[in-house]
Order: structure tokens, then sequence, then C-alpha cells
């Protein structure tokens, strides 16, 4: 039988703020306060994790904060660690995706230690988030999402990481939206070698037992499916607060992952989507073909989000930005004033039986006259004239004697609205066009006598 670990849990790697370091016999593991590290300066530790230490470091030029992992001394000279934590380093870059901690520099101390330089993150990690009970459905459906994006991106670079658990996700805070995933520690991580399967050694089980695949416990060949496993086993820790197999040992947790069914998600949380815990559920298949692939569990998570799933503002966990924090006590518990200023009040009875005040005489405007209509409309003919046009609105004019339906250029035009005085326009005399003609027509006639006359001489 393999060795196992019996603790399922691993301190984290990255902290939100520099803490006072513990006290530390050997100074050879410990970095001082202005210790110059890859160019940058140390501030102070971090924390500690599995294989090192994480110091917080600020480039002394520029300004620029990162966090700096340093291998522990006794891990520096087995090759395994270091080539393990070398792994890490690289497929951090291969991958390149926002959710993943990106990893920028890579060296040795005098010592010998290796180290390497990522970002420094503010937040918490997942496992000091559930220490506190479920997450809201909202934001577990945030984490669950973000996670699977991160993996689909590392399964297609053909990486895998085999250790996916709330110890090596960190939530980094994000105004105005659920904080953001970072997945961290990718140590274990193994390349796809022929086949498209991730090569392990046979009879070695590497990872953390409660977030094990049953192929993986059993120390066989295991693929990308392995890490869906795990998402399933964390997406049912943030749901309900507890992982779905626990056993009194490690050999008793790896176990029940390959023979105990899977417990009902809506028995413990009956308000949970019916569609959203069969995904879960389905996620913690036992056999790799029956769990669903990275891109349809987003895609039922886009499908409930909005809907079966509510938003952060719509599940009334959000303030709106602009709202300064002095007022926050107000919106959170609000008093009877603002209920007045959300909630209208009607007008009494009283109020409504009394006449409406008179408007102002500056604001009275007299009454106008109905507009016309055009085409004027047709109406019973006149005993003095049968086919007489209507008369235009406005002032009357004299109308010349045409019949109806005949409107020649001058027929006045019924003014906008009646509100611009109509002026009659009278069709251009006939004589003055006959007189030009007459003039052309002359002189037309006198250069051809002329043209007559030059030729006759």
């Amino acid at each position: 039988m393999p060795s196992l670990r019996d603790s399922d849990e691993r301190p984290t790697d990255v902290s939100s703020a520099v803490e006072p370091p513990e006290e530390i016999t050997d100074v050879t593991q410990s970095l001082g306060v202005g210790t110059e590290v890859g160019g940058y300066v140390i501030d102070g530790e971090l924390g500690k994790g599995g294989m090192g230490v994480v110091y917080a470091a600020t480039h002394p030029l520029i300004g620029k904060r990162a966090a700096i992992k340093v291998l522990k001394p006794e891990l520096s000279k087995e090759p395994a660690a270091v080539e393990r934590f070398v792994r890490e380093a690289r497929a951090v870059n291969q991958i390149g995706h926002p959710n993943i901690v990106d990893i920028y520099d890579f060296g040795q101390l005098p010592d010998g230690r290796s180290y390497y330089l990522m970002d420094l993150l503010a937040g918490e990690p997942l496992r000091a988030r559930l220490k506190r009970g479920a997450m809201h459905i909202s934001e577990a459906a945030s984490v669950i999402d973000e996670s699977a994006s991160a993996l689909a991106a590392a399964h297609s670079k053909g990486i895998i990481h085999r250790d996916l658990k709330p110890d090596n996700v960190f939530m980094v805070n994000v105004p105005g939206r659920w904080p953001e995933v970072k997945l961290l520690d990718w140590g274990l991580a193994k390349l796809v070698r022929g086949g498209g399967k991730f090569q392990t050694v046979t009879g070695s089980v590497l990872g953390t037992p409660v977030y094990m695949s049953p192929e993986q416990a059993r120390g066989e060949q295991v693929d990308f499916r392995t890490d869906i496993y795990a998402l399933g086993v964390m997406a049912f820790e943030l749901m309900t607060g507890a992982v779905p197999f626990k056993g009194k040992s490690s050999v008793d947790t790896l176990l029940a992952h390959q023979e105990e069914p899977v417990p009902s998600l809506l028995d413990r949380v009956p308000t949970l989507p019916e569609e959203l815990a069969q995904l879960i559920e389905a996620m913690l298949g036992k056999s790799a073909d029956e769990r669903p692939t990275l891109a349809a569990v987003r895609a039922v998570l886009k499908r409930l989000r909005g809907t079966k799933i509510p938003t952060m503002t719509a599940a009334g966990l959000q303030l709106p930005g602009s709202i300064s924090s002095e007022h926050t006590a107000v919106l959170a518990e609000p008093g009877p004033m603002s209920a007045e200023l959300t909630v209208p009040r009607l007008p009494s009875a009283a109020s409504l039986r009394q006449p409406l005040p008179a408007p102002p005489q500056s604001a009275q405007i007299p009454a106008l006259p109905p507009p016309p209509t055009y085409p004027p409309p047709m109406g019973p003919p006149t005993p003095s004239s049968s086919h007489a046009p209507p008369q235009p609105y406005g002032p009357s004019y004299a109308q010349p004697p045409y019949g109806y339906g005949q409107q020649p250029y001058g027929y006045p035009f019924p003014s906008a609205a009646g509100l611009l005085p109509q002026r009659a326009v009278t069709a251009e005399p006939t004589g003055r066009s006959n007189r030009w003609l007459v003039i052309v027509i002359a002189a037309v006639l006198a250069s051809a006598i002329g043209v007559v006359l030059a030729l006759a001489i």
C-alpha cells in the first residue's frame, strides 16, 4: 500500500497581508527584511506551505509588489522536489490564464535554494472562506465557473492539475463583483505524453485523498477527467459546507470514493436548483466516462445564472458602488426614513375631493380654432354655385372662377394651423411673356436680314 497523508488540508501559499513571521530556529530558512532576491527587496514573510516559504517583496526602482516562493532547504537537496518546483513554474507559464496565478521569474539563492516570483494576491484562500460556512449559491457558481475556465485552459495545453482543492484556490478581492478565482500549486501538474493520457507511476497515489477521483485513488492512469471529479467534490463542499466522502482514515476515504454512492445534494440543500444538483452529482461519477465536460459544466451554469441562480445584486449581497461606507449601516438596516424614501405616499381621499387650483392668468392661453384639413373635404353644393371650392381656413380672399378640384398656380394654400396670415398669390400675366417672345423673333429676323445683305454685297 502506498504511503498516504492523513491531513486533508495544507497551509496556503499566499496571504493577503504581511504578518510577523513565526520564530524560526534555523536562520538559514528565513530571509530577513531588506534582503534582495531577484531584483526585489523582501518586505516580510507571508506564510509557509508544504514545499516552501512565501515572502512579500517590492521592486526598489519601479515599486512593483510581488510574492517570492522559496523552496525549503531540506527539499532543495531532493531532485524530485526541485523538479516539481520547476514543473509548477513551467506549467503556469504554458497555460497563461487570468484565473491562474502568474509566475514570471525563477532563480536560485546563494545557498542553493530555488525560488520563483509570482503575483502578490490580496484576498483569502478558499479554505479560509469555507471555515465560515457554506457559500451562497451565486458565489459558489462563480467559483465553480472560473475554476472550470482555468482547468479547461490547462487541459487545452495538455496539463492536468491533479491536486485541485480549496487550499489551492485563492479568492482575490475585486470591487463590485464576487472575488476572482486564482488556482495555485501546480506542482503535481503532469504533461501529456503519448496516447493523449496524463502519465503517472503505476501504484503511486499523488494528491489529497478527500478530493481524489476513484481512478486516481487506485493509482491508475488518469486524464483530464480526474480534475472534473475534484471540481465536483469542491462544488459539493461549496454548497453544503462538507465534502461528500470522508472516512476515519485516508484509506477509508479512498475506498468511499470508489464504492459509496454520491450523497443527495437536494436532501442537504432543498433550495438548490435541481439541474445544478444533477450537474454536481454527474461530476462525481465513479466512471470517468460518466462525467460531463468542463464546457458542459460552464454551459449549465451560464443557463442557470440570472434565472434559477440569482446574481450578486439580486441576491442582496452587493451595495451600490457609488454609496460611501458611512451609509452602509443605513442600507443594511433600513429604518422608517428609508421606507418613506422608497415607498411613495398616496394622496388622501380629502385631497382628491378638493378642486384643482386655477392656473395663473399669465399662463392662460386663448383657445385656437381647429386646424384645417388638406385637401379640403367634399361638401354639399351651395345654392349660389354648385362647383365653388370650399373657403380656405383664415381670412377670405377673392377666389378665381375655377371648378372644384382644379387648383392652378396661385390658389390660396391654407396656412400653418391658421396661426400665420395668408397672402393671396396671383398668377403672372401672360402679356409679359408674349412681349418677350416678339422681341426674340424680331432679333432673329434682323440677324437673318443682315446675313443676307452681307452675302449679296
